[in-house]
Order: structure tokens, then sequence, then C-alpha cells
């Protein structure tokens, strides 16, 4: 996928390495599962922004409301990493939402377009 050509304000990147197996597997088959559109590359997992709010509500059923019961023989259980999955997902779209916010006034006040010599 090349972030360079695509409008990167209008994905959700959830950073989701490629190269962990168990977090990648379960995140591709949770959207796909789900019917998400989705591109990945080795840092990100990018779904539309105009799918958030789906998102967000599928990601809360899946990654927070499970029916295991906890597993104290293993530190990294299922229901820990989904959890952990489950936070990093809402973060990604909190910032996106965020980032699309409008805003008119250019960052500290400086204005970048004037051009004095």
């Amino acid at each position: 996928m090349d972030h360079d050509a695509r409008d990167t304000a209008r994905w959700i990147d959830i950073p989701v390495l490629a190269q962990d197996p168990a977090e990648s597997a379960l995140l591709t088959h949770f959207l796909t599962e789900n019917s998400f559109r989705f591109q990945q590359s080795r840092r990100f997992f990018s779904v539309p922004i105009e799918d958030a709010d789906r998102l967000e509500e599928r990601v809360n059923l899946w990654a927070f409301n499970h029916e295991m019961p906890p597993d104290t023989r293993v530190e990294d259980s299922l229901d820990a990493t989904l959890s952990m999955i489950g936070e990093v997902v809402l973060l990604a779209i909190a910032a996106a939402k965020a980032n699309v916010s409008p805003n008119p006034i250019p960052a500290a006040g400086i204005d970048l377009t004037r051009n004095e010599n």
C-alpha cells in the first residue's frame, strides 16, 4: 500500500504490525468477518473513516465482551490480546476522528502562507 498515494485524513490507521502473527491474524479475521474494507502495510491496518462508527461498535463487542473464563495459566491470554487490540483500534478511531475535524485556525497562529522578503 502506498501511503503517499492516498488521502491519509480519510483513513483510520490502526498500528498493528504485520510481523506480529497473532495480533495481525486476529485483526485480519475480525475485519474480514465483519465485512470491513481495509488495507494492510507493515505497520498499519487502514480502514476508511466512513466506517468509524460501525468499527467502534463491532470492536467493542469483539474485544471486550468475552464469555470465556479467565485463564490464569498464561500471562497473555486470548482475552488479554483481544482487549489490547480493541484498545488500539479505539484509540486509532479517536485519533482519526480528531484529525478530520475542520480547523480554520493555523497551528499556533503561525501563517505559513506569507512570504516576506
